[in-house]
């Protein structure tokens, strides 16, 4: 569990000077005579001779169409079948949609000296089959409780014709193949089931090992919990953040909620939990706990303190549970629930004292309801972020935070500190690209956009906080916590769109941006109109969406879709240095925009 935000953000914090007085940023901050600082790093592969990406060899199918794609000379001609190639990239990247007809399509593609062919077979199969000798997706992925007397389900994926078996707490369970296959040992379902054991309290079954033919054995990445009833199991949130819904068929979002809620359970799907309070919720969102009740908190002091770099108000209900709330902030205030919260009329009393105190409230009401408490702090001025979080022992921490100001002079983001999400590294990929795993994929063109984002904030004077160094592979709970452990002011995640290949993929174009905080939607909308401004990309406009980078209550936070790198135009101008730089340029203008 990450350090209390409180005593980090009381206690320690010492990043930077108080925000300097609000102002435009000067209009030569936005010239950027900084292309080869800003773009010396860049080196993306991009093979520029005549090759077949997709397919790279005879292929058998059963579509009606085929999106051939390739690499070549940008500076020869192309043609396929004696006909002119047509909107290649700039660095020669290429994509074709074909018709098929039943039978053999044989596509030839010449170009200079070079020639290639590729013959694409309509027909019912595709004429390979692949075979495995391992077990695969086991269930549970991720820990799971069941309760005394409910089905426990097993299933995994091993060869067809293998005899698999399942054991958990000490039960073995034989699976059945659930499909026949024409060739033995091709990739098959196997399921079972058991009935969970009567139990007191919660019982941890442990993982499932799953036996392949009565000797290779292979271990579930989850556990089994057990629950000898509903009242003995709660959940705590693992995640940094993740969605509440309505109801289990996720109709509608009701709160976002943060690592370390505590709630217990009232009802079960295959794949979600019933809170207590209300809401439906991933299971792989949340790990059963076993222990005492968490999800009451009984406030033992109350304790108020402006951050020490001038970032904002933290008032800590100190504690020992982590209760589930709800909050959100409008224009006039900050509302927050927590619900199962005791608190003394003095630590009520001692609140109001505290906020009287506050630049950024001029008063809270503070009501119960049953067991729950409300608060509703009244703005001084709109805020430009809060964030409700756990202390390392539990209790609760509430932060408020004003508007970030420009500073004057040559370096408008001097007082600024900006995370920089580059999407995807390290095994994770992203999305590939026109000329396959030979060229830049979107792990690689984040990254060096990201870094070229970091030296122009830089050159602004900004703090860059870089979620990825390198091409590594980072959590996403780890993206999100870094950031808000270094009281980011704005949260930009970089990624690339992309299509299936089944259509047309020369159609799809231009720039999105994704927000799921109010905060955010104006942040988002300037960026998507920039930044498709600057490279000459179709503006598709800012879109409400919850992904969970976008889950941030303390900062804007935005998801970048930059372009569709299955779209060869668009595919080589964010591998070129010139379209990075444009890029960044619209990125750059869209955060002085609003920050002005």
């Amino acid at each position: 569990m990450r350090q209390s935000n409180f005593s980090r953000r009381f206690f320690t914090l010492a990043l930077a000077a108080v925000m300097a007085v609000s102002c435009a940023a000067p209009a030569f901050a936005r010239q950027y005579s900084d292309y080869d600082s800003v773009t010396s790093h860049i080196n993306l592969q991009v093979p520029h001779t005549l090759e077949l990406s997709r397919p790279a060899q005879d292929i058998t199918t059963s579509a009606d169409a085929y999106f051939i794609t390739g690499s070549s000379d940008p500076n020869q001609s192309l043609t396929m079948n004696g006909e002119t190639v047509e909107n290649r990239g700039s660095q020669g990247s290429f994509g074709i949609y074909v018709s098929l007809r039943d039978g053999a399509n044989t596509f030839t593609f010449q170009q200079g000296g070079i020639q290639k062919t590729v013959t694409i077979t309509k027909g019912s199969g595709s004429g390979t089959v692949t075979t495995t000798t391992v077990i695969s997706q086991m269930a549970p992925s991720y820990d799971a409780a069941k309760v005394s007397g409910n089905t426990i389900k097993l299933s995994c994926v091993a060869p067809s014709g293998a005899s698999v078996t399942a054991v958990v707490g000490g039960r073995r369970v034989q699976l059945k193949q659930q499909a026949a296959t024409a060739v033995a040992g091709v990739p098959a379902t196997f399921t079972g089931q058991t009935t969970a054991g009567q139990v007191n309290g919660l019982q941890d079954l442990g993982q499932v090992t799953y036996i392949l033919n009565g000797s290779k054995e292979f271990t579930s990445s989850g556990k089994v919990y057990i629950a000898g009833s509903m009242d003995d199991l709660q959940v705590q949130v693992k995640n940094y953040a993740t969605n509440l819904y309505d109801t289990s068929n996720r109709a509608m979002f009701i709160e976002t909620l943060k690592a370390g809620t505590t709630d217990f359970i009232t009802d079960m799907t295959d794949d979600m939990y019933q809170l207590a309070t209300g809401g439906w919720i991933y299971k792989e969102s949340v790990e059963p706990l076993p222990g005492s009740d968490e999800s009451t908190l009984r406030v033992t002091d109350v304790i108020y303190g402006p951050t020490g770099d001038g970032r904002g108000d933290v008032y800590s209900l100190a504690g020992k549970g982590r209760p589930t709330f709800r909050a959100y902030q409008d224009s006039e205030k900050l509302y927050v629930k927590l619900f199962n919260t005791y608190m003394s009329n003095s630590q009520i009393q001692q609140l109001k004292d505290y906020v009287s105190q506050s630049s950024l409230f001029t008063q809270v009401e503070v009501t119960e309801e049953d067991l729950d408490v409300i608060f509703r702090f009244q703005l001084a001025e709109p805020l430009w972020g809060y964030d409700i979080t756990y202390g390392q022992e539990g209790g609760v921490n509430i932060f408020a935070r004003p508007r970030p100001a420009l500073s004057t002079g040559g370096q408008p983001l001097s007082n600024i500190i900006i995370a920089v999400d580059a999407g995807h590294g390290g095994t994770d990929p992203g999305a590939i690209g026109i000329p396959g795993t030979e060229g830049a994929m979107e792990k690689d063109i984040t990254l060096a956009t990201a870094q070229a984002l970091q030296k122009r904030l830089q050159n602004l004077g900004a703090t860059v906080i870089f979620c990825r160094e390198g091409d590594s592979s980072v959590s996403m709970n780890d993206r999100m916590a870094l950031t808000n452990d270094q009281d980011a002011d704005l949260f930009i995640s970089l990624h690339c769109n992309s299509i299936g290949y089944t259509q047309d993929a020369n159609k799809p174009s231009g720039t999105e941006v994704y927000y799921f905080e109010n905060i955010a939607k104006d942040f988002a909308s300037m960026l998507s109109a920039n930044v498709a401004s600057a490279t000459g990309r179709t503006n598709r406009g800012a879109k409400l969406s919850n992904y969970r980078v976008t889950l941030n209550t303390y900062a804007p936070a935005v998801l970048v879709e930059m372009g569709f790198l299955t779209n060869p135009a668009e595919y080589d101008q964010m591998t070129s240095k010139q379209g990075i730089y444009q890029t960044v340029n619209g990125i750059s203008d869209s955060i002085l925009d609003f920050l002005s």
